[in-house]
């Protein structure tokens, strides 16, 4: 199912797929409406209307639908009912690099990756193509912490983030001053130049121990 959404510098084609691996699940918390509707259409044309929605489920025989800003891939669905599907919007105009879900309020294209040795975050080969994730806003924190809210059942790492020590100041990778953190309160200790999401720890940063293990997040960011 293909919907042209209008944005603010020109008109993007934004898909709807369904993912029968989760055929009757779905789950109301962290939601961002949930909708009576005549068809399967006018749900997937509510989700691409609207900027924070990135999946959505759609249950035919009570013509329920419920929008949310997570592609589930690390979160876990609570609810079990037979009828639900769930679809995940992917933007098709060139935004983003294939395989990359689309967060539109924050014109985010990004990827979840597994764990590698938080020592290699910075060479050329992670992120091929895009970037570590920023982290840069309030915004940007919440939402990490919303589409990763289950990844300890796979993965019991932190996430690693794009920034380093360098000159005595924080820089992201283009060498820009980086102005937003999110310190724990005895950080950061010097351990290392990574910083690493603790999401036993509300997700504070921590500059971990040079060799832990991380789980990190791509980013791909516009060209304009």
């Amino acid at each position: 199912m293909f919907i042209a959404v209008l944005s603010e510098s020109r008109i993007r084609l934004i898909s709807a797929h369904h993912k029968p691996e989760y055929d009757n699940k779905y789950e109301k918390e962290n939601a961002i409406g949930a909708y009576h509707v005549r068809c399967l259409r006018e749900c997937a044309v509510k989700c691409l209307s609207n900027k924070r929605c990135l999946s959505f489920f759609y249950n035919n025989h009570k013509g329920m639908c419920i929008l949310h800003s997570d592609p589930f891939t690390y979160t876990v669905m609570s609810l079990s009912e037979k009828g639900w599907k769930f679809y995940l919007s992917q933007e098709r105009g060139g935004r983003c690099l294939v395989n990359f879900f689309y967060y539109r309020k924050l014109d985010l294209c990004y990827k979840l990756e597994p764990p590698i040795e938080n020592s290699v975050v910075d060479e050329d080969f992670v992120c091929l193509g895009s970037e570590l994730m920023r982290i840069d806003s309030n915004e940007r924190q919440d939402y990490v912490k919303l589409v990763t809210a289950d990844i300890g059942r796979l993965y019991p790492n932190g996430i690693c983030i794009q920034g380093k020590k360098t000159q005595g100041k924080w820089t992201y990778k283009d060498g820009s001053t980086m102005e937003y953190f999110r310190w724990h309160s005895d950080e950061p200790s010097g351990l290392s130049n990574v910083i690493v999401l603790w999401r036993v720890q509300n997700y504070n940063w921590h500059t971990p121990r040079h060799g832990e293990m991380c789980t990190y997040m791509c980013e791909y960011r516009s060209q304009n």
